[in-house]
């Protein structure tokens, strides 16, 4: 049976440091990344220590530390959600109302 009072044996973390910006800006305070909910959460040390007893645990494997480095190496594979501003929220109120969908 895997260990899970140690919180990095996640499959689901990933180093901070390697995650684009504004991620990684963050990975001095926030050492880890979970990438469960398929939007990129980094995580304090108060938050990291919860994430190994978190429900959807899953034991970390070697393909994973292959994969971090992968991401190092090549960048990280994931889309990471664009920052919006009040313009593009304002258009998309405006698209909404006459009823025009912009995919």
């Amino acid at each position: 049976m895997p260990v899970t009072d140690i919180p990095v044996t996640c499959h689901w973390l990933t180093p901070t440091r390697i995650m684009p910006h504004p991620f990684c800006y963050e990975a001095a305070e926030k050492p880890w990344t979970c990438l469960r909910d398929g939007r990129p959460r980094a995580l304090t040390g108060a938050e990291l220590v919860d994430c190994a007893r978190c429900a959807r645990w899953e034991p970390r494997t070697m393909d994973d530390a292959q994969r971090d480095l992968a991401y190092e190496t090549w960048g990280v594979g994931i889309r990471v959600p664009e920052g919006r501003n009040m313009a593009d929220a304002r258009k998309d109120v405006a698209w909404e109302t006459f009823g025009v969908r912009c995919e």
